[in-house]
């Protein structure tokens, strides 16, 4: 048993010991331009022109505020005239727009994610059940003497 729970300490060091692999990758942002968002309303469609250049946008993305929110950012209703910053990545699908002026360490920030709270959480969890499901169970069995 002590080799077991030997074995489950060093699966929760490394554990904790690699939390970089958690990261997310970067999304290595291609900033376009920055530029106000307009509407044209007989193809409902949002765009933003960048150097006599129209690109389509879909969403709009913002910083999440929210501390009670399990994410750092979220997809907002596009407004007419929004400052946006727009951008292509090669994780993701067409031209993107974030709220305000950004750069691309901005942007990066803005998408970086770290899982490793979660992992550590869970085989926390798991350490605890194990360790739990293992204990000896040491109630005592009365003996019964025959010979009485």
């Amino acid at each position: 048993m002590r080799k077991l729970v030997f074995a489950l300490i060093a699966a929760l060091s490394v554990a904790l010991t690699g939390c970089s692999a958690f990261d997310s990758e970067p999304i290595e942002p291609k900033i376009i331009g920055t530029g106000n968002l307009q509407y044209e309303a007989k193809s409902g469609t949002w765009f933003v022109v960048v150097d006599s250049t129209q690109y389509t946008v879909a969403t709009v993305t913002i910083l999440d505020n929210n501390p009670h929110s399990y994410g750092k950012t979220q997809d907002v209703e596009p407004v007419e005239g929004m400052l946006v910053t727009v951008f292509t990545s090669p994780r993701m699908n067409g031209i993107q727009a974030v709220t305000g002026k950004q750069s691309v360490e901005q942007i990066e920030e803005l998408y970086y994610t770290n899982s490793t709270t979660g992992v550590v959480l869970l085989g926390l969890l798991l350490f605890c059940v194990l360790g739990i499901a293992l204990i000896p169970n040491t109630k005592k069995v009365p003996v019964v003497n025959a010979d009485v």
